[in-house]
């Protein structure tokens, strides 16, 4: 048996080459153990802030009052008034104003109609003072600034949990937001109380459905914050409430597609569990789309035809945990949705001692 050797060519360039796999495997493995302790490390945290705090879920309606911090513009009419659309007027002068009511009074009173005033505004996180000069609307026989200004926000969204030792809780999923640019609304004060969901609106594709209620005086809690991921506060009367089951809260990585349930108040105002599935989780998203979601529940489907405005907030249970809540619906597929993390909600929650 004749056996042949064959010898490699040792040049320059295979051993550069060969340098540079090596360079790029131990990387790839670098940044794979990284990212590997850095998930380690986030669900330690995550586990520490919650180890002593005690999650009742949700899914009762809601309804939801709002009184923002100064008045929120939503649209100018008037081109030579340097604001724009998402703006708040904080004081006119040396006024503060906290409704269109008072903004109207204070430009119409007999020593300042007609004259130029300074108006303090904060814009894009910043304060800043401009002049304006009121026009009299000759039909109303008023003077107006040649805006559309916002103070205060009302509707009904679901409960997601709330905190047994704290009695703080989370609901909505997303913020109360003005305007076309989603700006959340800067809050004055604000309270959950008691509704009764009267209706359904089914959702169809490119056709938005909703839930209405009717919104009573018995206050559930007062709102302390507005944020991107929901609002939060503090609770009043837990006994309003009809929850009482105490539940676990999932770290984002423990979310996996597949099977899960919602728990929502429709129109027979009794909290009950509906089937969906987690298409996928996004768990770079910095926003409160983290979750796509697909609801499968024939009952509910009848019903609302998937996910209708109303239903913000509705708790997400995976394995016996608290993974999220509804947020969003896909307008050209009603059938599915967006919904956030339940750590970033409880997150912002927790600011609420900061307050």
């Amino acid at each position: 048996m004749n056996i042949k050797y064959i010898k490699f060519r040792d040049n320059k360039k295979t051993k550069i080459l060969f340098v540079i796999l090596v360079f790029l495997v131990v990387l790839y493995i670098g940044l794979q153990w990284m990212e590997s302790s850095e998930v380690v490390a986030s669900k330690v945290e995550f586990e520490n802030e919650t180890k002593d705090l005690e999650f009742v879920l949700g899914g009762e309606s809601c309804g939801i009052k709002l009184l923002a911090t100064g008045v929120l513009v939503v649209e100018v009419d008037n081109k030579e008034i340097d604001l724009e659309v998402s703006d708040v007027i904080l004081k006119v002068d040396e006024v503060t104003i906290d409704s269109n009511a008072e903004l109207i009074e204070y430009i119409n009173k007999e020593d300042v109609k007609g004259k130029e005033i300074t108006l303090t505004v904060e814009s894009n996180g910043k304060t800043k003072t401009i002049s304006a000069k009121p026009t009299l609307n000759e039909q109303s026989g008023k003077y107006e600034l040649g805006l559309w200004v916002k103070d205060s926000s009302a509707g009904v969204g679901m409960i997601t949990f709330y905190e047994l030792n704290n009695k703080y809780f989370a609901a909505l999923g997303h913020g109360i937001t003005e305007t076309s640019k989603n700006v959340v609304l800067p809050i004055k004060s604000g309270a959950i109380v008691k509704s009764k969901i009267t209706s359904i609106n089914r959702g169809y594709p490119q056709e938005p459905g909703d839930i209405r209620g009717t919104i009573y005086k018995e206050v559930y809690g007062q709102i302390r914050k507005n944020t991107i991921n929901g609002i939060y506060g503090v609770l009043e009367n837990t006994e309003m409430l009809n929850q009482k089951q105490t539940i676990k809260v999932a770290y984002k990585n423990e979310i996996k597609t597949g099977a899960a349930q919602i728990y929502c108040t429709l129109d027979d105002n009794e909290t009950k569990v509906y089937d969906i599935e987690i298409k996928n989780v996004l768990l770079n998203s910095s926003t409160n789309k983290n979750m796509i979601i697909e609801v499968t529940d024939k009952q509910l489907l009848e019903k609302t035809g998937g996910i209708v405005q109303g239903m913000s907030g509705s708790p997400i249970v995976q394995d016996g945990k608290l993974i999220g809540a509804v947020t969003h619906v896909f307008l050209n597929e009603p059938t599915k949705g967006y919904a956030v993390f339940i750590e970033n909600m409880i997150e912002d929650m927790m600011s609420i001692k900061e307050k």
